[in-house]
């Protein structure tokens, strides 16, 4: 929402509520699940999310489309990915 905005601006707070589409909270809830379990290389450089934990999280929740969730937990994964390791 802020993001958004002309020019865009930061949210007040690093708690502020967000309202997922329903189309999404089963990726965001697997994403949430799995966003810890990642593959590394090196000293530790995070190379990608873990596609086999990301699995294993979909089948236990009994995901239909799994295809799709596990695109939109691949796109989140990278979309935070940046901010983590600014950190």
């Amino acid at each position: 929402m802020y993001s958004e905005r002309n020019p865009p601006e930061e949210p007040p707070c690093e708690t502020c509520w967000v309202d997922l589409m329903p189309i999404n909270a089963e990726a965001a809830e697997v994403y949430m699940i799995t966003r810890n379990q990642m593959i590394t290389a090196g000293m530790g450089q995070v190379i990608d999310i873990s596609i086999p934990a990301v699995k294993i999280v979909m089948d236990l929740w009994q995901v239909t489309d799994q295809k799709k969730c596990l695109s939109k937990v691949l796109a989140t994964f990278a979309h935070f990915r940046p901010k983590e390791e600014e950190k």
